[in-house]
């Protein structure tokens, strides 16, 4: 008897199952389904089959939005977004693709990691014009989604080879570096590195910039505190006594994050530390209340909101067929130093 896989929580046999049964991709199944005038006769009977042998219930608020949405469904896949740019690079995307009359919705597949059968299968059970990665980790889901070559695959991030349509690689290493660069060149020597736990692709991509610019300027580059915890308020105060306990000659500290900087802000304050006259702290991100904090944080802001609209100008084109490059001034994407009084 054949075997079948059942969602935990109804017990329904799902879009995959029936695949399987009829020996067919997910997407084949999907398409006969939606639209049966673009499946042969012979396909279409055989995967009707599996559906009555399975006892297949379709996805029904799935169906309506795909229909009422006209084919102009764009799905968002995306790992748990702890990073600021990255939050404010997904907004600003899909704003530009809602403004244009796509319907978005997003898939957090961190929330999948045990089940990725189940995340492909919600995925596929919508009619789709296209499929976008953000800043997806997981090489294995990311194998499964390109093996789709029915509907254009976008990726934002770390580029993989796998992706046949557009990738789009942003690389936080040269905002580092730059940011490092600047820091030295303010006079600082003494400099370490406090990270956090966030996305482990923007984690190396800081990582190799730090080091890239204190390896340029022959400085010291062993200074560096990686911790488990969130990149939160709390770590980076936490942190803080034994970044100091170790290195007592510190005269500044970059952060990856702005929340880590401004957690050492506090426990500066806490411990009478005067910023940054005993100790220089910066971040990376540039979130609002870095202006607020006090001292106002010194960072780096991402140009993410631009970024967002070039990404989604990409991906529009590629939806229209537009074969003209898209034209903008990207030194507007370049990384911008925000100098203020904690450095």
């Amino acid at each position: 008897m054949q075997d079948t896989k059942k969602r935990r929580s109804t017990g329904q046999i799902t879009l995959f199952d029936v695949a399987k049964h009829a020996g067919v991709g997910t997407m084949t199944v999907s398409r006969a389904l939606r639209t049966p005038e673009l499946v042969s006769d012979k396909l279409r009977q055989k995967i009707q089959l599996a559906v009555d042998t399975l006892g297949y219930k379709p996805n029904i608020a799935a169906s309506l939005l795909a229909s009422a949405s006209s084919n102009q469904v764009i799905a968002i896949i995306t790992t748990k977004i702890y990073d600021h740019s990255a939050q404010l690079l997904l907004d600003s995307l899909q704003a530009n693709l809602i403004k244009k009359g796509y319907t978005t919705f997003i898939i957090e597949s961190y929330h999948y990691h045990k089940s990725k059968s189940q995340l492909l299968d919600t995925l596929y059970s919508h009619n789709l014009e296209a499929i976008l990665l953000f800043y997806v980790e997981n090489e294995n889901l990311i194998k499964k989604i390109a093996q789709n070559k029915t509907v254009p695959i976008m990726n934002v991030g770390k580029k993989y080879d796998e992706l046949i349509n557009i990738n789009v690689e942003f690389d936080d290493s040269f905002a580092m570096y730059k940011f490092t660069e600047y820091v030295i060149k303010k006079g600082y020597q003494n400099i370490a590195l406090l990270c956090a736990n966030q996305q482990y692709h923007l984690f190396q991509q800081r990582l190799h910039g730090w080091y890239k610019a204190m390896l340029t300027y022959h400085l010291p580059s062993h200074r560096i505190v990686n911790a488990a915890k969130p990149a939160n308020f709390s770590t980076g105060a936490e942190l803080l006594p034994d970044i100091l306990l170790n290195w007592s000659e510190l005269d500044a500290l970059i952060c990856t994050t702005d929340e880590l900087a401004c957690g050492v802000l506090y426990e500066c304050q806490r411990r009478h530390i005067r910023v940054p006259h005993q100790l220089a702290v910066s971040g990376f991100g540039d979130n609002e209340f870095s202006q607020v904090s006090f001292p106002a944080l010194t960072t780096v802001a991402l140009q993410s909101s631009k970024i967002g609209d070039y990404t989604a100008t990409l991906l529009l084109n590629n939806l229209k067929n537009t074969e003209k490059q898209h034209k903008s001034d990207l030194s507007e994407l370049l990384p911008v130093i925000k100098s203020r009084s904690s450095l």
